[in-house]
């Protein structure tokens, strides 16, 4: 979850929206979190460098802030400057009932108008024998060879 306005900010990279949007994401119900850089490192695939970088820079304008209390950081986001209040609602109101029900909508509004009633199961699901392993026969494995020892003069 992105606001568009980090969109509209140049001065942030691709990078520095994805950190400051998973920081978004972490904040939503206690306002902080506690994400290490190892985290952001491996949830968004960037290098503790640049993670690093991100922070400095997001914390540079003002869009988190950094506490230490008993030893652990803290990052928190500054509403102010991104507005979050109906993400929070939602996320402090949201429960499983009410998303299941989501996704049953989403599923059944664009079901297979052909296929109502029926839920889409892979063939090879409702036909099990077709993945059941048999012996290769001389053939197959005379045409495996004959690939093979092609690939090898290549």
């Amino acid at each position: 979850m992105i606001p568009r306005i980090l969109f509209s900010d140049s001065s942030l990279s691709e990078t520095d929206r994805m950190v400051m949007g998973l920081i978004i994401s972490l904040t939503l119900k206690n306002t902080y979190c506690y994400a290490s850089n190892e985290y952001l490192e491996k949830y968004i695939n960037k290098s503790q460098r640049t993670i690093n970088y991100s922070l400095s820079k997001l914390k540079k304008l003002e869009y988190i802030n950094i506490k230490f209390e008993k030893g652990k950081r803290k990052i928190y986001l500054n509403t102010n400057k991104i507005p979050t209040k109906n993400a929070i609602k939602s996320a402090k109101t949201s429960n499983k009932e009410y998303a299941s029900s989501c996704t049953h909508n989403i599923n059944n509004k664009y079901k297979n108008k052909y296929n109502k009633n029926k839920e889409i199961i892979p063939y090879w699901m409702e036909h099990p024998e077709v993945c059941k392993s048999s012996p290769t026969s001389k053939e197959e494995l005379e045409e495996l060879e004959k690939l093979l020892s092609e690939f090898k003069e290549d």
